[in-house]
């Protein structure tokens, strides 16, 4: 088949996966995700980090389309998008229309700016391509295949649908490491391409904490995302444009500043093109190479899905006068609710900075009654974490918590309460990890757990600690998601109780499981002792 009468047009053809409000799945195009919006319940989908890296797309679309000037007010902002909240759907036609404007640069295989993609782009040398695996975050190298959930006879070819998919992803969260070089590419030393010396070298996404808001449909989920300006300061940008509104990208590496929050929601962070089968019936390789790479650093102005810290680390790493700001990855092994004193928590001058879309909705609820605000949120975290050198991705999380809407707002006096009793809870836990330990060295096993320095000791603490946020995950969720907006001093001390009890239950059950008996004693060290010492640490944490 000639490559160039093979076309493959987003705005139409189905493949971004969602769910339907009535929990059905499906596969919907460009068009139609955001057409249909409001009877959508979500993006779905199998792949790590694929429902931000489509939302941050289908986000950039929303800009693109109701064009908010940067010079405009304020109120004019405000009331923009309560017009946009009170119909309740993205009108059709502005839709329809935005998207006729481009024919081309939707299309995967276009010849001259294929979506996500450049045209022509070459590897150097003999390599023609590299396989289709090459694209895909979930598929290790070909000798770790033992540890793959994926066949690699299934690897030899990607429909479609899929392609695009895998497509925004590693635009989004392709992993650093050495590429090989493609035809243009001017810093290739020794035959190998590599991210400039300080940049960062995974895809953007790659360096987020994945913070958002979901909606009761993707219509709110949307809007809720959909910031337009912060602290008195515009969001928007007059020169903020998205890949397809843009000329086709050069083959060479990049070093740049983002324009606006379209230009990072849509960051081609990767030189990449498609090659299709000779059939034109599927994808069978891939090129891929480094493209725009950026500093990470002070990026919040126009970066809303993550948390901001500043890194003093980094200050000497950059050799800048001020501190930076850094952008907060999520920690993959803990739960969202964990890590919520560190989004929520409105910290005092700007060493800390809370994400963009939860200061949004502060800034929304200021202007409205309790009446006109809906009662309830879902923040969402979606991150990956990254090993060696971040060549390979070690983890994926998605997570959520549920909460009541005015705990965003900035003067809430509610937050730092409820944040109080999580910060304990840490507390509370290490209480009972040195608890296990204490029964430990009362059986004559100092050796190990006097310091916990023995990796089998480091093991079992880990268990323990682990062992218990998994008995309170359930408690912590439900109780965060009813924080009443009066009576939190009393619903904070039940609270506190209920952690209490039941970590009580944790000690109980690891020593009767260990087969102890309380009069057991070594080292003037008893388990009776060591309940005793639990229940003061115990209280001392949590009242």
């Amino acid at each position: 088949m000639n490559p160039h009468d093979l076309h493959h047009d987003l705005r139409a053809k189905p493949w971004i996966p969602v769910e339907r409000l009535d929990g059905t799945a499906d596969v919907v195009s460009i068009r139609g995700a955001l057409s249909e919006a409001n009877q959508i319940r979500r993006i779905s989908g199998e792949i790590p980090g694929e429902g931000l890296a489509l939302l941050r797309l289908l986000l950039a679309l929303v800009y693109c389309i109701y064009n908010v000037p940067a010079e405009a007010s304020e109120k004019e902002k405000r009331e923009l998008w309560h017009e946009l909240s009170n119909l309740g759907s993205f009108d059709a036609k502005l839709v329809d229309s935005y998207l006729a404007d481009y024919p081309r640069e939707f299309d995967l295989f276009d010849d001259e700016h294929p979506f996500y993609q450049v045209a022509d782009l070459a590897y150097m040398g003999d390599k023609e391509f590299d396989p289709v695996s090459e694209l895909m975050l979930d598929v290790p190298k070909p000798e770790k295949y033992l540890f793959s959930m994926r066949s690699p006879e299934h690897l030899d070819a990607l429909p479609f649908d899929l392609a695009a998919r895998y497509l925004v992803v590693a635009q989004a969260y392709n992993t650093a490491g050495i590429k090989s070089p493609v035809v243009g590419n001017t810093s290739a030393r020794n035959g190998k391409a590599y991210a400039p010396k300080g940049a960062l070298g995974t895809g953007w996404c790659g360096a987020l904490g994945g913070i958002y808001l979901e909606g009761r449909n993707l219509f709110e989920t949307l809007l809720l995302n959909f910031v337009l300006f912060l602290s008195n300061a515009s969001v928007t940008a007059p020169d903020d444009y998205a890949p397809w509104e843009r000329e086709t990208p050069s083959p060479d590496t990049c070093q740049r500043e983002p324009t606006g929050p379209i230009d990072l929601l849509t960051w081609q962070s990767r030189r990449i093109r498609l090659i299709p089968s000779e059939d034109g019936s599927s994808v069978r390789g891939v090129i891929i190479s480094y493209g725009d790479v950026l500093l990470p650093a002070n990026k919040q102005r126009y970066e809303m899905m993550t948390g901001w810290r500043e890194s003093k680390q980094q200050q000497k790493k950059l050799g800048t006068a001020t501190v930076p700001l850094m952008p907060v990855a999520p920690d993959t092994a803990r739960a969202l609710w964990r890590g919520l004193p560190s989004l929520l928590a409105v910290a005092d001058g700007q060493a800390h900075l809370r994400p963009g879309v939860i200061r949004w909705m502060s800034e929304l609820q200021d202007v409205q009654s309790s009446e006109d605000w809906r009662l309830s949120v879902r923040i969402m975290c979606q991150g990956l974490s990254y090993g060696t050198q971040s060549s390979v991705v070690d983890d994926a999380m998605t997570d959520s918590v549920d909460l009541r809407a005015t705990l965003l707002r900035e003067d809430s006096e509610a937050v730092s309460q409820m944040l109080d009793v999580i910060n304990r809870a840490d507390q509370a836990v290490g209480a009972l990890v040195q608890f296990v330990q204490n029964v430990e060295r009362a059986q004559g096993d100092k050796r190990r757990y006097e310091s916990f320095s023995d990796s089998a000791a480091q093991v079992t603490k880990e268990d323990v600690r682990e062992g218990a946020y998994d008995a309170l995950d359930g408690l912590y969720r439900s109780r965060i998601a009813g924080f009443p907006e009066e009576g939190t001093l009393e619903y904070c001390v039940e609270w506190r109780a209920e952690t209490q009890r039941i970590l009580r239950r944790l000690a109980q059950s690891y020593v009767t499981r260990r087969h102890v008996s309380c009069f057991s004693e070594h080292d003037d060290v008893s388990v009776g002792q060591a309940f005793a010492w639990f229940e003061r640490n115990l209280a001392k944490a949590l009242f």
